[in-house]
């Protein structure tokens, strides 16, 4: 008998039910879409058989079929040997254009040994030769991953897509806030990627598309420890787009303390993403509104400010 699935990554997102409750690999956390803001996302993970679907090396990648792509690199992220940077490439005569992939899109790798496919979010999106670079955890419990990880330079994997992850409009929002754990950090790396290094960003003055210059981002992340961070390729873009632009975005990284560390030299921090520091982030945005004087005496002026469309975004591991 079928076992059940659960839902992937690339499902398209959905406003979930209140209350919301989402675990991180840092803890336990409880988000309210009624204290957080106007609207909030999840996205989550899972795997799915994939076994109906065929496989072609002459067709456009699609998500309709897989296509045998090439592994051209593979190198560990951390000293504890959980992560891995891995570039794939497909062949030219079948990659699409990179302007007709969605900003956020993953596609779905499958583990040849088991016929199981798993959602991936390549970091840079698809570029113009090809190429694809994802940040891999080898879970112990994830099948996927683990076969995964093991694929050696110069092999094939099979992979089908690009599957839309989150749908993206220019300039529909004011502040938008991404709430990650973990790899879930990579959907929106991928987002700021597109909207930082688009073609004319970094030249207002240029004819072409600009940066949107009503969003502002900011970023939570959360790691297990300063070893499990997001890697250099990650975070040096993430610090130098939030140098470069504060205006544009806010970039804040958490780990569990350990003996009382309250962090390191280089802007993380000791803790947990919870209320209180959420709470933060809304009162240095400005998200909540301005208290009357009866509020104010009465302390409940805790409100979204509703003069801003505001948008929550979490992704990270599953509980």
């Amino acid at each position: 008998m079928q076992k059940p699935t659960r839902p992937l990554a690339t499902r398209p997102p959905k406003p979930v039910s209140l209350p919301v409750k989402i675990a991180f690999a840092t803890g336990g956390l409880v988000l309210s879409a009624a204290t957080l803001g106007l609207v909030l996302y999840e996205v989550s993970g899972g795997f799915t058989p994939s076994r109906s679907a065929p496989t072609s090396s002459s067709l456009p990648l699609s998500p309709s079929h897989f296509t045998p792509v090439q592994v051209v690199s593979s190198e560990k992220s951390d000293t504890l040997g959980q992560h891995k940077l891995i570039k794939l490439k497909l062949a030219k005569e079948i990659t699409p254009p990179s302007n007709t992939v969605a900003p956020v899109f993953s596609v779905y790798l499958k583990d040849s040994d088991i016929q199981v496919e798993r959602a991936y979010t390549p970091l840079k999106g698809l570029d113009e030769n090809g190429e694809m670079l994802f940040w891999v955890k080898r879970y112990e419990n994830g099948e996927v991953g683990r076969w995964f990880h093991r694929q050696k330079v110069g092999e094939q994997v099979e992979i089908r897509g690009p599957v839309r992850t989150l749908d993206w409009e220019d300039g529909k929002w004011d502040e938008v806030v991404l709430i990650s754990g973990g790899t879930g950090i990579t959907p929106f790396y991928q987002l700021l990627h597109n909207v930082f290094t688009r073609k004319g960003n970094q030249k207002p003055s240029s004819e072409q598309v600009a940066l949107p210059r009503d969003t502002h981002f900011t970023l939570m992340h959360a790691s297990r420890s300063v070893e499990t961070l997001p890697p250099p390729a990650i975070l040096d873009d993430l610090r130098m787009w939030a140098r470069d632009h504060p205006d544009r975005l806010s970039l804040r990284l958490f780990v569990d303390p350990k003996d009382g560390d309250s962090g390191d030299s280089a802007g993380v921090r000791g803790g947990r993403i919870n209320a209180q520091t959420i709470q933060e982030v809304r009162q240095e945005r400005k998200l909540v509104k301005q208290p009357t004087w009866l509020e104010w005496l009465r302390g409940t002026a805790t409100g979204p400010d509703r003069n801003k469309k505001v948008l929550f975004v979490v992704c990270g591991p599953e509980p």
